[in-house]
């Protein structure tokens, strides 16, 4: 399965929890998924997808490919491990900025999961992490690859608990991939001629 397709249908088979019926069902009656200790503070971490559409623990200064989406362009995804917190029923958000400057260049949100793990914790699967659009970015005053850039994570769950963390990565373009570095060049005119993606 090319990368291409493996990221098509991870944006497509978005899973969420069923209430076994319709989606106006009360709150309380709505499926549970408790993680680690409900009294206690949520704590997270942010994975992400590697080259290989796997999730990985994202460390501070990573390398995050690059993926292409159906709807072309490059994004980032994004999720969470986390704990002490309801993983069935979370709101996921996704942003990104300069590492210079607290104006955040693009955001993503959308309902979201967590898949339990046996130490307590719940972690993102490859369809249920955040599609955070990089570029292109007319108003980039850089280029979008190979350069550190700020990451934000958040997570919200059904009772209002909450967790975030920032942390600075590298996006990076798959190798020897022409339109990936042309379209997320600071100069790219949208629309403007590229090279084809890699296959």
């Amino acid at each position: 399965m090319s990368v291409r397709t493996a990221a098509a249908l991870a944006l497509v088979l978005v899973t969420g929890c069923s209430d076994g019926g319709g989606g106006d069902a009360p709150v309380d009656a709505l499926v549970r998924c408790p993680l680690g200790d409900p009294a206690a503070a949520p704590e997270m971490e942010i994975v992400h997808l590697d080259a290989d559409l796997t999730v990985v623990e994202t460390m501070p200064d990573a390398e995050v490919p690059l993926i292409v989406p159906p709807q072309g362009g490059w994004i980032l995804m994004l999720g969470v491990r986390a704990t002490n917190i309801d993983g069935c029923q979370l709101n996921l958000t996704t942003s990104f900025r300069d590492v210079d400057d607290p104006a955040i260049i693009k955001l993503d949100q959308r309902p979201a999961k967590l898949e339990p793990t046996s130490d307590g914790w719940g972690i993102s699967t490859p369809s249920t992490v955040g599609n955070l659009p990089i570029c292109p970015q007319v108003t980039a005053l850089r280029d979008l690859y190979d350069q550190p850039y700020v990451v934000t994570v958040a997570i919200e769950d059904i009772d209002g608990k909450r967790a975030s963390r920032d942390l600075t990565i590298i996006p990076t373009c798959p190798a020897g991939d022409p339109r990936c570095t042309c379209e997320c060049d600071r100069d790219y005119v949208l629309g403007g001629p590229c090279p084809p993606a890699a296959r």
